[in-house]
């Protein structure tokens, strides 16, 4: 078990209105309940739900950008974000790949600048090979060398996404968080970077956690599937039997998939 979540809520204080104002009381907004999730070594696991059901804040807790309420997030079998400093290492083992590629990449660097920082960042004493580096990242997702010399503008939107999964794979992360990170693209792009991101799954034992609202798009490429309604986990399951799912809201799923 690569990563583990125990009962993980995040809390957002929130202002009460009265009569269309806002008064001097303050509530409470619950945006995760109790979450308890497991990802095993190279498995690659389905976040399913609605938009506004706590996925990106789920994620966000992951990686340290937002504080837990309550709960604990144990990586490799040592909890994390306990104490007062951030871990810099973790965003090493844990990356995000995140929906807008676009505002994701510097428009003012090259596809050769954005992946050699993190390589400098991270692993200084490959300074004197990250060209070749690089190289092999683009070759990996599928981009020509030419590209390096290219900025974000100059390539189309399922390889800006390509540039920052590379970007990604560039700290040789043990996790990947994709956050609707297919979901701007055509169905045939779609398919093309999901078929690559399984190849690397196999190859490199990456450990996948895919959050969407799709259930068609992890339908081929999940191993489980968790989903979620309104910051709760209702279930998980692997087998694609509509007649095995519990909740209604997965049903609701399945039924948009038959359509």
């Amino acid at each position: 078990m690569i990563l583990e979540l125990k009962n993980v809520t995040k809390v957002y204080p929130v202002r009460r209105r009265r009569n269309g104002w806002f008064n001097k009381r303050w509530g409470e907004q619950q945006a995760i309940k109790k979450v308890s999730l497991q990802l095993r070594q190279g498995e690659c696991l389905g976040l399913v739900g609605e938009s506004g059901s706590g996925k990106s804040t789920l994620a966000q807790c992951i990686l340290g950008l937002e504080s837990l309420t309550s709960g604990e997030i144990w990586l490799n079998q040592q909890p994390i974000h306990t104490g007062r400093m951030k871990d810099i290492h973790l965003y090493k083992r844990i990356q995000l790949v995140t929906q807008d590629s676009a505002s994701s990449l510097h428009p003012r660097m090259t596809i050769r600048d954005i992946l050699m920082e993190p390589i400098r960042n991270y692993f200084p004493e490959r300074k004197v090979r990250a060209l070749d580096i690089c190289l092999s990242l683009l070759e990996s997702v599928g981009l020509e060398a030419d590209s390096l010399k290219k900025y974000p503008a100059q390539l189309s939107g399922g390889q800006k996404q390509r540039v920052c999964i590379a970007r990604a794979l560039a700290v040789e992360p043990e996790i990947i968080l994709f956050d609707e990170s297919v979901a701007n693209l055509d169905t045939t792009t779609q398919s093309s970077v999901l078929n690559m991101l399984k190849r690397m799954q196999l190859e490199r034992q990456l450990s996948f956690l895919f959050i969407t609202h799709d259930l068609q798009s992890t339908r081929t490429f999940c191993d489980r599937v968790a989903v979620m309604v309104q910051g709760e986990i209702v279930e998980i399951f692997e087998d694609w039997d509509e007649e095995l799912v519990k909740h209604e809201y997965t049903r609701t799923l399945f039924q948009t998939l038959a359509d």
